[in-house]
């Protein structure tokens, strides 16, 4: 009992010495966060990391910890870049998909490790419009900066992936001869391979914007080391192709939609969710946006992800029109192609190709439902023939969503924080956060479920 009253009269003592003077702004509201003894579900440092904390208080976090062992929660990926990506789970390996392991890139390039190199990466996928940079979220590419991360990373590229990318080209030659295409921002919630394939494919016609705010762990809810992996392999293609973009090109928002996977306090797994960062309203208009379309896999999805509820119905509000797209209304098509003529009877030569609705002669369509105005040259290319086209006289075989954004109750309602780099969010309580047991002024296990046992804690970025 005398320890707990000494424990509880020393961070009394640190919050009033800190909730004053010159530093108190930045640390009052840090202090009033609860911290309970052996209990998981309290937050502490909450949006801060240890080392600004430090810098800040020049005093060790370690001093709110008492003589006897304390449980308390961290924030998942704050913890991460303070003991290693892979903190309670040191030395387990990360699992690739069999099916997607590739050793050249999508140029058939072997060099791809070059872009492990986390500046290097970051590079070849930020925007290069500076209106566009504030809302690039580096996060997952600056993971790699720990090596023993680096040397588990692998290139991948999944019959998911390669399907998106075929589809994908659909709709950039539909971006491609739209002469408003900038008028519309593209939110793509796809899983976070798919993203980058999708944004692969339109690199040369839109400007990408990743949005991925975590890191990798052996046991992650979320598998975004495949998502860097994806990276790698279009890594090359992206960097070449964006030479090519337009001064006026459109936008592209990349998600990982299994950022908010289900998450049952378990000990086998380690919680790196998290919230998707997108632009307030003002920013949109200011940069010229006048409507949204969210873009997911199939009609299996109805509504947008619980996180953005509320950013959508802010949109609508203020004159963001926001509909839904999906990318399964881009369907195959069978096209002949020219050969050379030569003796003999000839093999009919098909390529496919996707077209909205399934056809080079209703992919116009997608104009008239999604607030495109196509310049009046618009040509198709099939059977190796450049053909102009205009609406058809027949009605469209595929229809838009019936989709409005509105408000409901979430975890996330009322959450929304506006600042420079975008809309954040004030995580929920037990949200992408994980148990530490501290002791003598020291992690000494970590949990990977806040239900599970410990393990060893400690830095591990070797």
């Amino acid at each position: 009992m005398a320890k707990q009253r000494r424990a509880k009269q020393r961070r009394r003592d640190i919050q009033s010495t800190y909730s004053s003077g010159a530093e108190g702004g930045a640390l009052a509201g840090w202090f009033k966060e609860e911290i309970s003894r052996r209990t998981a579900s309290q937050r502490l440092g909450k949006g801060m990391a240890w080392a600004s904390l430090l810098g800040m208080a020049g005093v060790s976090i370690y001093k709110l910890a008492s003589d006897a062992e304390e449980e308390i929660s961290f924030d998942s990926l704050d913890l991460q870049k303070r003991e290693g990506w892979d903190v309670g789970a040191t030395g387990r390996a990360l699992a690739f998909p069999a099916a997607g392991l590739i050793a050249t890139d999508s140029q058939q390039r072997r060099d791809w490790d070059a872009y492990l190199d986390p500046q290097r990466l970051i590079a070849a996928y930020q925007p290069t419009s500076p209106q566009w940079q504030p809302f690039f979220v580096p996060t997952l590419m600056q993971s790699l900066a720990q090596p023993s991360l680096r040397r588990q990373m692998k290139a991948i590229q999944t019959p998911e992936m390669r399907d998106t990318y075929e589809r994908a080209e659909g709709l950039r030659h539909l971006l491609s001869q739209a002469q408003n295409a900038a008028e519309t921002l593209i939110i793509a919630d796809l899983s976070g391979p798919a993203s980058i394939a999708l944004g692969a494919a339109l690199a040369d016609t839109t400007q990408i914007i990743p949005a991925f705010d975590n890191w990798p762990h052996p046991i992650g809810v979320v598998r975004s080391h495949e998502t860097i992996g994806a990276m790698l392999f279009y890594a090359h293609e992206v960097e070449e192709k964006k030479t090519k973009l337009p001064a006026n090109a459109p936008a592209v928002i990349l998600l990982d939609n299994q950022r908010l996977s289900p998450y049952q306090d378990q000990d086998n797994q380690f919680d790196n969710r998290y919230l998707a960062k997108l632009p307030p309203v003002d920013q949109l208009k200011q940069r010229g946006v006048t409507g949204l379309i969210y873009l997911v896999r199939d009609e299996s999805q109805q509504q947008e992800l619980d996180d953005i509820n509320d950013d959508f119905v802010e949109y609508q509000k203020n004159g963001i029109g926001v509909r839904m797209l999906r990318l399964s209304d881009f369907k195959p098509y069978e096209e002949p192609v020219q050969v050379a003529e030569t003796s003999g009877a000839q093999p009919v030569v098909r390529e496919r190709h996707y077209y909205y609705g399934g056809s080079p002669w209703v992919h116009w369509w997608f104009y008239d439902h999604y607030w495109y105005r196509p310049y009046p040259t618009t040509v198709i290319v099939t059977g190796g023939r450049r053909i102009p086209y205009a609406r058809p006289s027949t009605p469209p075989p595929v229809r838009p969503p019936t989709y409005r954004p509105v408000s409901r109750p979430t975890l996330f309602s009322g959450t929304r924080v506006g600042g420079v780099s975008g809309v954040g969010k004030t995580k929920p309580s037990g949200f992408g956060r994980t148990s530490v047991r501290m002791s003598g002024g020291r992690i000494t296990g970590t949990r990977s479920g806040r239900s599970g046992s410990y393990g060893r804690g400690g830095a591990n970025s070797a």
